[in-house]
């Protein structure tokens, strides 16, 4: 046997290259990269493998249009027990129906909804809670995409107290019509530790268990289709606040603890909001002290110095009546008003006063004198500090206290007319409000653990505080995000708030840390200590639908003399995959085989996995696949650490959690009849599924009246969706001692793959299509699934010959697949 040598690839943790890079093996990276990574990321020990699979939760709302009710009939009591409150008719399909301003005279109640669906009375939601004195408004609904055809709604409330009696109850309802929009999501994990997925449509929020799927809805009727782009959310405990500069702040609340239906929606409480000066023309209070003289019998000459604001005046000495000259106060008569004129003189003086200042003299007896100073004119609107003393003499001696504090009548900084903050969060156990439409380039902080407390005049370290990036500025404040450091990313640079605390009566000191702004609606994200944000599209802010084109990491810059941090691209050989980022969420690693991951969601649908491990300095990019042609448009990482992905299929929706246990797409589990048949399946006509039943991977087949035939009996399978993984390596090209690159036709003959736990694997190269490689073992078992292998499989004799020849890895039907290493034999 002649030995035949080949190039050994074990690392793929470069992920996938843009196209421009073919060749470049001048690259570091390039042996460790690939011009496709499809359906498959790396693995930081060595090599790849597959991406997880998904499985359904359920799907997003369309948009919702009245129904009408017909002889609505409230029965107002008393009630004792089990009773119907409420009856009305309806004919058609039911989506949800609003139950408002509920209210009982005694006790505590529950109450439900149900709607008469094919001669049967069926909930649509509930238990849900009142008390006395808080009329309550709930919201009952099916699953989205699961609305039915009724013709009766009624209430039904069980009362704690014999006799009660029902006021205010009216109800509305509403069907699903028309086209879906994109769904926004805000994760949620509650007192009691449940992880809620949210994902808010127009005019209401749909929550989501792993477990459970669908749980209840909340009534949003201020949230429009159009605003849903750029809502902001803050999410923690039992409450949700979504945040839109034309949205009143909505708070979606959990109203009874383990009770995940059982949501109601008011206003965020700001207790009060923030006040500014925002240019407008405002009643101004003007600020006056009054300082008096005292003096005993053996005083003599007295002069005055005043100090306003730090500047301080010459001494001006008590004149006497007649000449002006300096009074000695016993025998000479002074004169206090000339006294009175002269300071106001002395003080107009200094460099920051003008004539809206006055003092004029007041009340006084033997050895006492008052006088008062007021700030008028332009000086008006203004607290002055103020201070003096008897320069001369110590038998003399001056009081100055103030009398009224000098103010400008400011405004609301979040109001209708202004616009209301578009997001927020917690840093320093304060609430920061941010992307503020009256003052962009500001940001509000609450009170000490007072989240809603935003008045910015208290006085003490624990008080609100408006900051801004500068006086004037067009920059835009579009996250904050606590780390090491604070940092805030506008859309024009990123700061980093050198203060490692926040002081009432400390400045923030902004440093910049980069010139690169932040794309909005796609927030920052920390994996292993350092700071990842997406690079807003260089047209700037008005453009940003459009996308963000990078990703950045902002790291410390480590010097004797100060920290300092600085934002690097590292997208750049992936700059193909990382383009039109509208979203970002970071998954934290749960195996020894994952890296920590930044998901970057596409506005085209689809979906980019970025892999990082700083102590060794990776960075790789690839791609999840949809299947089905499907595209994604919402991701979100919940607090159990799990990403959930709105897929729009063929007009069709699905809501789904990423499972790396799985590859099957869109899944779920499913128990077929003795004749291997499984209906009632939740997928359009034509879909092709494939199923993993009882350990055996079979398909595909095709979706016919909502069922698929199996062709015989298994006690459970798993159904869903698949599409093909693939790898491609960097074109392969002859490089001579001397580091020169010569392109000519070559090819590779020969693939030594090492695969761990597979049991579906297709190999080709040199542009031909991949065929599947049979992985069977003679000592295989005949009446059990193939067992998974770990072996090494060899391709040989692959045929073709082009210039800058490349390998293929994929599938031909579904399968584990996990490469270790690869080493081709190559003729170039």
């Amino acid at each position: 046997m002649v030995a035949r040598p080949a190039s050994p690839t074990r690392s793929c943790n470069a992920g996938e290259f843009t196209p421009e890079a073919k060749s470049r093996v001048d690259i570091k990276q390039y042996y460790s990269a690939g011009l496709a990574f499809k359906g498959v990321e790396p693995v930081p020990q060595s090599g790849y493998r597959r991406m997880g699979g998904s499985r359904r939760k359920g799907e997003w709302r369309r948009a919702l249009s009245a129904r009408a009710i017909t002889s609505p009939t409230p029965t107002f009591g008393p009630h004792t027990g089990t009773q119907t409150i409420w009856t009305g008719t309806v004919a058609g399909t039911v989506a949800t129906v609003l139950m408002s301003a509920l209210a009982i005279d005694k006790g505590t109640a529950t109450f439900v909804c149900e709607a008469f669906v094919g001669g049967v009375w069926v909930q649509v939601a509930g238990p849900f809670a009142v008390k006395t004195g808080t009329p309550v408004t709930r919201l009952a609904a099916f699953a989205p995409g699961a609305q039915k055809a009724a013709t009766s709604i009624r209430i039904r409330a069980t009362f704690s107290l014999a006799a009660t009696t029902v006021s205010g109850l009216t109800v509305a309802a509403s069907f699903e019509s028309g086209t879906a929009e994109r769904p926004r999501f805000v994760d949620l994990t509650t007192d009691q530790g449940d992880a809620l997925a949210c994902f808010v449509t127009a005019g209401i929020a749909d929550f989501f268990t792993e477990s459970a799927g669908y749980v209840g809805s909340a009534s949003l009727p201020t949230v429009t289709a159009a605003m849903l782009p750029d809502l902001g959310f803050y999410g923690e405990a039992s409450t949700i606040g979504i945040f839109h500069a034309t949205l009143e702040t909505v708070r979606l609340f959990l109203a009874t603890p383990g009770q995940l239906q059982d949501w109601r929606a008011d206003l965020w409480p700001y207790d009060p909001v923030p006040s500014a000066d925002l240019g407008g023309d405002y009643a101004k209070t003007d600020d006056k002290w009054d300082f008096s003289i005292r003096w005993d019998s053996s005083v003599g000459y007295v002069s005055l110095s005043v100090t306003v604001n730090g500047e301080t005046t010459p001494a001006v000495f008590v004149p006497r009546t007649g000449d002006g000259a300096p009074a000695d106060i016993d025998p000479d008569t002074p004169d206090w008003p000339l006294f009175a004129t002269q300071v106001q003189t002395a003080i107009r003086a200094l460099p920051t006063m003008s004539s809206g200042l006055t003092v004029a003299a007041g009340t006084g007896f033997s050895g006492f004198k008052n006088f008062s100073v007021t700030f008028g004119g332009d000086l008006s609107g203004e607290e002055y500090e103020f201070s003096a003393i008897i320069a001369n003499t110590a038998d003399a001696s001056v009081l100055p206290y103030h009398t009224q504090i000098g103010k400008t009548e400011t405004e609301a900084v979040f109001s209708t007319a202004r616009g209301w903050p578009g997001g927020a969060v917690l840093v320093q156990d304060r609430m920061d409000y941010f992307r503020i439409p009256a003052v962009g380039g500001a940001m509000a902080l609450s009170r000490i653990g007072e989240y809603f407390d935003l008045n910015i005049e208290g006085t003490t370290d624990a008080a609100a505080r408006l900051d801004k990036l500068r006086s004037q500025t067009s920059e835009a404040i579009l996250h904050v995000k606590e780390s090491t450091y604070m940092f805030v990313f506008t859309d024009r640079g990123v700061y980093f708030i050198s203060n490692r605390t926040i002081e009432r009566n400390t400045p923030l000191n902004f440093v910049l840390a980069s010139e690169i702004g932040a794309q909005p609606n796609c927030r920052p994200f920390t994996l292993e200590g350092e700071v990842y944000y997406v690079a807003i599209t260089p047209k700037g802010l008005a453009f940003a639908s459009s996308g963000g084109k990078q990703v950045l990491r902002v790291s410390e810059t480590v010097t004797s003399a100060s920290a300092s941090f600085n934002a690097d691209p590292i997208s750049l050989l992936a700059s193909h995959l990382v383009d039109q980022v509208i979203r970002a969420a970071s998954q934290r690693p749960e195996t020894d085989l994952d890296a920590s991951k930044g998901w970057l969601m596409r506005g085209d649908g689809r979906l980019v996995a970025g892999q990082m491990i700083r102590n060794q300095e990776i960075v790789g990019f690839c791609e999840w696949l949809a299947a089905a042609g499907g595209l994604v448009r919402e991701i979100g990482v919940d607090g159990k650490n799990r990403l959930w992905v709105a897929i729009e299929r063929t007009g069709r929706t699905s809501i789904e959690i990423y499972d790396t246990s799985i590859y099957l797409q869109d899944a779920i589990d499913v128990t077929p009849d003795l004749a291997g048949v499984i209906s009632g399946l939740p997928y359009e006509e034509g879909a092709e599924l494939w199923a993993k039943a009882d350990g055996y991977v079979l398909g595909p087949f095709t979706v016919a009246g909502g069922s698929i035939a199996l062709g015989d009996a298994y006690a459970a399978a798993l159904v869903g969706r698949w599409v093909p993984p693939r790898w491609e390596s960097m074109p392969q090209v002859l490089v001579t001692g001397n580091d020169d690159v010569i392109l000519r036709p070559g090819r590779i003959h020969t693939m030594h793959v090492n695969i761990a736990d597979t049991d579906s694997i297709a190999i080709g190269a040199n542009g031909q299509t991949p065929q599947d490689v049979p992985l069977h073992d003679t000592n295989d078992p005949t009446d059990t699934p193939m067992p998974l292998k770990t072996k090494l499989v060899t391709a040989a004799g692959l045929l073709g010959m082009v210039e800058g020849t490349t390998a293929v890895i994929t599938q031909v039907r579904p399968g584990e697949l996990r490469v270790r290493d690869i080493a081709m034999g190559t003729k170039l």
